[in-house]
Order: C-alpha cells, then structure tokens, then sequence
C-alpha cells in the first residue's frame, strides 16, 4: 500500500475521536507506517473506505478472525498513549 492511499486522517479521527489539531495527512501516513505493520495499515484502511473486505480477505490471505485481531492489534497501538500524542500538534486540554 502506498502511503498516498492510505486515509490516515480519518484512520486516526475514528479512532480516536477530536482531541486537537492534527498533522497533516503526510506526517499521519509516516506514523502509522512507523507504528503499523502493512497487514494492519491496510485492513484499517479498508475498514475506514468501506472497500471490498472479501477481497481485502483474499489478498491478504487471511480470515474472518484473522482480520478482527489484526484490527484489534491495530487499535491497541493507535491508541497507545506514547504513540497518539505523536499524531496531534496540539491537544486540547479540559478545563
């Protein structure tokens, strides 16, 4: 998957919601490939875009199961505190 397709901004937005400004879509991308493994990248992705998932299943070559713990994975390190500060270059702070 090329880094141009993959819709980090909302990949990032669903999961974690509107917490500050965000990077830019380019520096989103880098995270994730940072962060993520390709399986993960690209099943996130389809997730978001609403493609196909039986041919996203087939080309990866997995399952039904497979694919929601490579989900869950993803999600886990998404949401890892370390790692979603890197995606905000400003978070809001509650008052």
């Amino acid at each position: 998957m090329r880094l141009k397709e993959l819709e980090a901004t909302k990949i990032v937005k669903s999961v974690m919601g509107e917490r500050g400004e965000l990077k830019s879509e380019e520096e989103l991308a880098l995270i994730l490939k940072k962060r993520l493994t390709k399986k993960e990248m690209y099943a996130m992705n389809v997730k978001i875009c609403d493609a196909d998932k039986a041919e996203m299943l087939t080309k990866l070559n997995i399952d039904e199961s497979r694919y929601e713990e490579i989900i869950a994975s993803a999600l886990k390190k998404i949401k890892n505190e370390s790692v979603h500060r890197e995606f905000y270059a400003s978070i809001k702070r509650p008052s």
